[in-house]
């Protein structure tokens, strides 16, 4: 389902100024919708699993991220 290799972001390391933004929000939208959520959900784990960059802590689905922003 995921076509290219995901991107990781390392946090940028500032000695005298401490990092806090822990979460971000990434919305997606699935060619396909609720039929496609498990596959999508199944690849992210598989990038990401043993990551100490990056763990899946909410997984959220629906129409109402449509407008978010």
């Amino acid at each position: 389902m995921l076509s290219q290799q995901p991107i990781i972001v390392q946090p940028l390391i500032r000695s005298h100024h401490p990092t806090y933004e822990e979460y971000c929000t990434v919305v997606f939208r699935l060619q396909d919708g609720r039929s496609a959520m498990g596959c999508f959900l199944a690849e992210l784990c598989k990038h990401f699993d043993g990551s100490s960059t990056v763990e899946i802590v909410k997984f959220e689905m629906g129409d109402h991220l449509r407008d978010w922003r």
